[in-house]
């Protein structure tokens, strides 16, 4: 017996219903371009992309398994379980290959931000609905995603040749992210396609942009000077040559490029914030000026007001910066980067008030741990050890999130303080709670040194290179540990080659090559690599070293000389006093 049919129109209830949910979806195949777009030169010239949004698709009638597994994923999206809502979809969408289950597939896909089955899905969409440039526009994404460049390309070309520019542009933006073979391949492609569609601006703009991406800086200005020439005004061509002109050197030529722009594109945001970023670099009081005017133009804009409130810190106007920041603190998006601002000024004036307020109220964001470690500071040297100690276990119990990192700059706060053992119990209780936290780990091998036990210093340096083989900051430390307090010398030596060779020309690592070469007795291979060092980093302790090795060398007024740097600019420094009456060098 044939079982019953019904009708489904368009799937119009299911929408409502998943679209009543309470929760804001995080991503939509549609913004999921834009995300990727956001970073391209190009953004603006993209058409409005809505690549999925919901379409009247004709009533067509489902079997009543069809019907069924669709009423459940419309009840499980209800309930916010979207995995078993996409698998009914996925399952449907293969059976039925109805555009409207398709595309609504593809959107809970792109909800979920489960990419297999967005590519899946646009793949599907695209080769059902052959002129539909949404599922173009998807499958563009898609593939980019996966590095499958070539294949990407044929979406957007399609909808290049249909007036639709943003797949171009979305495909040139994905490649920054790839091999640069893969890049390479793809602009393999642009002479046929620039021979199919001559002087198209997007294939211009985007061959410039991957140009860029290659390093081949000349060539992209080549590139995107032909564009200007065909189209003098358009704004992300404006945009990219000044951009490429500053990263080949040409900095005065891409401010002056740009300043002529904008006598003719008076009014564009994007051109004046670069222009007065420019001009930042050499002219603060000119930035000022530019910046200025944008904020006439654009006075709700909270990022540019806190750019420009920076730029009048830079330039002592520290009433206006302040009010400013004031403005700002009232903007619940800006308010703790604000406040943060707010206390380093209150700090700068001695306001001792206005550094109490301000850094306690940063709540939030990528400035509560700098916030943290400034008034815990200024607490400390103000005799309020005790209260800083409290406010940063407070921060521990509202951010649990940060409590790794907030103990660390606790244990800071003690060391500066020279409350070494109080500082060990602390990261020891730290690592109870976080025993593989490498940061912690690496703070109490070095704590664990200064305190004369090497074992425990050893011990944790190894711990961390048990998670991560290749930690070359652990390496060095292990193996110049060795080579002060042992006589492991060769067990030294290859753990710092092997830091050396991960992170090659650090003068911090030179420097203990350097170092555990002395030990060795080779002298003349020590002090090449010390003078290496020194020349990177003028460091005191390897001052220390690089005149040692001369001393021991029988060369002792270059020595001398040496040493003599770092006691013109610190006559105090213990490193060089010490090593110098060590070796009756006085």
């Amino acid at each position: 017996m044939k079982k019953p049919r019904y009708a489904l129109p368009a799937l119009v209830f299911g929408i409502a219903l998943l679209y009543g949910c309470t929760h804001s979806p995080s991503n939509t195949a549609g913004n999921e371009a834009g995300a990727l777009d956001a970073t391209a030169i190009a953004a603006d010239d993209a058409q409005a992309e809505q690549p999925l949004a919901a379409q009247e698709y004709p009533v067509r009638p489902f079997p009543e398994e069809t019907l069924y597994d669709l009423m459940v994923a419309e009840l499980a999206g209800m309930q916010n379980n979207l995995n078993l809502a996409l698998n009914k979809y996925l399952v449907q969408a293969q059976a039925t290959r109805d555009p409207g289950i398709v595309s609504r597939a593809a959107r809970i896909a792109a909800y979920t931000e489960n990419h297999p089955a967005l590519l899946e899905m646009s793949l599907l969409w695209a080769d059902i609905e052959p002129d539909n440039l949404d599922a173009h526009s998807v499958a563009t994404i898609s593939l980019a995603r996966e590095g499958r460049l070539i294949e990407a390309l044929q979406h957007a070309e399609y909808s290049l040749g249909k007036g639709d520019q943003e797949p171009i542009m979305t495909l040139a933006v994905a490649a920054g992210g790839v091999r640069q073979e893969q890049r390479q391949a793809l602009l393999a492609e642009y002479p046929s396609l620039l021979e199919r569609m001559p002087d198209n601006d997007a294939l211009l703009l985007t061959k410039s942009m991957l140009l860029r991406q290659q390093g081949e800086f000349t060539q992209s200005l080549a590139t995107v000077d032909t564009l200007l020439k065909q189209a003098p005004r358009k704004e992300s061509a404006i945009m990219l040559k000044a951009q490429l002109l500053h990263q080949l050197n040409r900095k005065k030529e891409a401010t002056t490029f740009l300043g002529v722009a904008l006598q003719d594109i008076a009014d564009s945001k994007r051109l004046r914030l670069q222009y007065a970023r420019f001009l930042a670099d050499d002219d603060l009081e000119a930035a000022y000026q530019q910046l200025s005017i944008l904020m006439e133009q654009y006075p709700r804009d909270g990022e540019l007001a806190y750019t420009l409130a920076l730029v009048c810190k830079g330039l002592d106007r520290n009433e206006e910066a302040k009010q400013l920041f004031g403005e700002l603190a009232r903007n619940p998006n800006m308010a703790s980067s604000a406040h943060f601002e707010l206390g380093m000024l209150a700090e700068a004036e001695g306001d001792a008030e206005g550094v109490l307020l301000h850094y306690k109220r940063v709540q939030n964001g990528p400035k509560l741990l700098p916030a943290a470690v400034k008034l815990s500071q200024f607490m400390a040297r103000h005799d309020q050890l005790d209260s800083a100690q409290m406010y940063l276990s407070k921060l521990r119990l509202h951010h649990p999130q940060y409590s790794a990192p907030l103990y660390q700059i606790e244990s800071e706060l003690l060391i500066d303080m020279q409350l070494l053992s109080d500082a060990h119990l602390l990261l020891s209780e730290a690592l109870e709670r976080f025993p593989d936290n490498i940061s912690l780990l690496y703070s109490r091998s070095l704590l664990s040194e200064r305190q004369n036990d090497f074992a425990s210093s050893e011990q944790d340096l190894r711990a961390i290179l048990d998670q991560d083989a290749d930690n070359s900051m652990a390496l060095n430390a292990l193996g110049y540990t060795l080579t002060v307090h042992t006589d492991r010398y060769e067990e030294a030596h290859q753990l710092i080659l092997r830091a050396l060779e991960l992170n090659p020309g650090d003068p911090a690592i030179i420097d203990s090559l350097g170092w555990v070469l002395y030990q060795q007795g080779d002298y003349e291979a020590a002090i090449r690599h010390l003078r290496e060092a020194m020349a990177n980093l003028p460091d005191p302790e390897i001052a220390a070293h690089l005149g040692e090795a001369l001393w021991a060398n029988g060369q002792r007024e270059e020595a001398n000389a040496v040493w003599q740097i770092i006691l013109d600019q610190d006559p105090d420094n213990s490193n060089i006093l010490q090593t110098m009456e060590r070796l009756q060098a006085n």
